[in-house]
């Protein structure tokens, strides 16, 4: 906070060399004072070495609201494009100068785990076949997906009942089974080590 002290002195008398003093103590109030904002966000990973993660700001946006990504340039969009993996900070910033930040990660995905992150489905990925049984609040067989530690954990697990369909198809019906794709598409990150960079 920054506090302006004014000082008035009024010279008493040309005779003496006395001076009268008063400070002001009700400096101009702070803009940012308090200002604390959340930023809720979402993200995609980068695949492979293509550096291209994405985050997209939800909120806050508006027209006095810019953001910057780094130490990059404020811009005007709430989307960011082509991120490298790592530990990226957003800063927005107020039309009156205040900001505030969030620190985002982008993860390094292996391409076939990246298509089997999509198989399974997960917050705004649209066609995902595991939620709301394994994902959420979705805890179905003791099973939830919302990690990524949990999908290369259960690979096996995820291999024998979405593909396999042992001891019965996932998922269950009556909705449909996943497509031959789909199915290869887990066969082949198995069968490449079943890891997050695979």
């Amino acid at each position: 906070m920054r506090v302006t002290l004014k000082i008035f002195c009024l010279l008493a008398s040309a005779a003496v060399t006395t001076y009268s003093c008063s400070k002001n103590d009700n400096p101009a109030p702070d803009p940012c004072s308090g200002y604390n904002k959340t930023i809720n966000f979402t993200k995609t990973e980068s695949v492979g070495t293509s550096n291209d993660g994405t985050i997209t700001i939800l909120e806050p946006r508006g027209d006095t609201i810019t953001y910057k990504l780094n130490n990059g340039a404020y811009q005007t969009s709430w989307y960011f494009t082509n991120i490298p993996p790592g530990n990226h900070v957003i800063t927005i910033k107020n039309d009156k100068g205040c900001t505030d930040t969030a620190q985002i990660t982008i993860l390094n995905y292996g391409p076939k785990y990246a298509l089997v992150k999509q198989i399974i489905g997960g917050p705004y990925v649209i066609g995902g076949y595991c939620g709301p049984c394994h994902l959420g609040v979705g805890n179905s067989g003791g099973k939830n997906f919302d990690t990524d530690a949990s999908i290369v954990a259960n690979w096996d697990r995820i291999k024998a009942r979405a593909v396999d369909n042992i001891p019965s198809q996932m998922p269950e019906p009556p909705n449909a089974m996943l497509t031959p794709a789909d199915k290869q598409k887990i066969t082949d990150w198995v069968n490449a080590g079943h890891r997050q960079s695979d």
